[in-house]
């Protein structure tokens, strides 16, 4: 794979995006209390003591009763692995994740990431098919989506003058602030949103594109104070969440970076690491470098601005963002 193109308007330093291993080894919270590593990683407390009795799903069933699991992988994280399986009865295919009881230290988080999943009901949004366990795993059975990662999509679009046009750019970013209006409204933040948990459903030009991996979403809701625990991907954590203080509003920082890096090519706030990534995240200073930004509408920056305000009550709502007209001129 090819390095992703950070410019040096940025930092004094050229830096690239981890390769897809680098970042299961290095992608970490500030937070003590949770963490993640990864896409297709569950929250973690304490990964030496583990939780035999619990049932994360209530009982235990056979995937293999029902499914024919290839055995070529087609996904890995730290605690398991993606595959293709078939549905006997039908013939149908489906990915199925499966996790590594063994590796998880808090099975209660993994039990709240397949009830989230049972809630989800939104075509911008990972189906979950079915969901079994055995004493050794979880196996979650969701739609096969075969365009790949939107990581990959900048990978591969990234120049010395900028990444996606316009149009492809705000239509992705569309799909993806349905998908968040549709948590916030039920109550649920999902707190990793990054190119690396959006999938294109197929290599077709204009693909649908699905938001995954709740591993670190959570219910929150008005009433409730602040969320506390510092958790999510370093380019994509909000100052608040830094800060161990924030709520639904911290999604919308995570799209605004997105929306930077798919016009850009590069994140906002960089760093050779999560401490100095925070730091520039903190600063705020956002720049709009002339090589790239120089050909790009006025809307989009105005458009990337309200996300990435630093009051987070200043900021956009999902809803909001959708009505901006940057969204509404290039999205029919």
């Amino acid at each position: 794979m090819n390095p992703l193109f950070f410019c040096q308007a940025c930092t004094d330093t050229d830096y690239t995006v981890p390769t897809k291993t680098q970042r299961q080894e290095t992608s970490c919270t500030v937070s003590t209390k949770e963490s993640s590593s990864s896409s297709w990683t569950v929250q973690s407390i304490d990964t030496t003591s583990h939780h035999t009795d619990f049932l994360v799903t209530g009982q235990y069933s056979d995937i293999f009763q029902q499914y024919n699991v290839c055995s070529q992988v087609i996904g890995t994280g730290n605690y398991g692995s993606v595959r293709e399986c078939i549905r006997l009865a039908t013939g149908e295919r489906f990915a199925v994740k499966t996790i590594d009881k063994s590796k998880i230290g808090r099975l209660d988080h993994l039990q709240r990431e397949v009830e989230l999943l049972r809630m989800m009901n939104h075509q911008s949004i990972m189906r979950m098919v079915d969901v079994f366990e055995d004493a050794d795993h979880v196996h979650i059975v969701t739609d096969r989506y075969t365009g790949g990662e939107l990581f990959d999509r900048i990978v591969e679009r990234t120049t010395s003058t900028g990444c996606l046009d316009e149009f492809e750019a705000a239509r992705i970013i569309k799909s993806v602030l349905e998908a968040v209006l549709y948590l916030h409204k039920n109550g649920c933040v999902h707190r990793d949103i990054k190119p690396e948990n959006l999938l294109f459903q197929s290599k077709e030009e204009g693909s649908a594109i699905k938001l995954i991996d709740f591993g670190l979403s959570r219910m929150h809701y008005p009433h409730e104070g602040p969320m506390q625990n510092a958790v999510g991907t370093a380019y994509y954590m909000s100052p608040e969440c830094i800060n161990g203080s924030y709520d639904k509003a911290t999604d919308l920082w995570s799209i605004g970076v997105v929306t930077y890096i798919l016009l850009a090519g590069y994140p906002p706030f960089n760093g050779s690491n999560d401490r100095e990534i925070y730091t520039a995240t903190l600063k705020g200073n956002l720049i709009f470098e002339r090589r790239v930004w120089g050909g790009l509408s006025h809307m989009a920056r105005d458009f990337v601005r309200r996300l990435l305000s630093r009051d987070a009550s200043l900021r956009s709502t999902a809803e909001e963002a959708l009505q901006h007209p940057w969204i509404l001129s290039h999205c029919p």
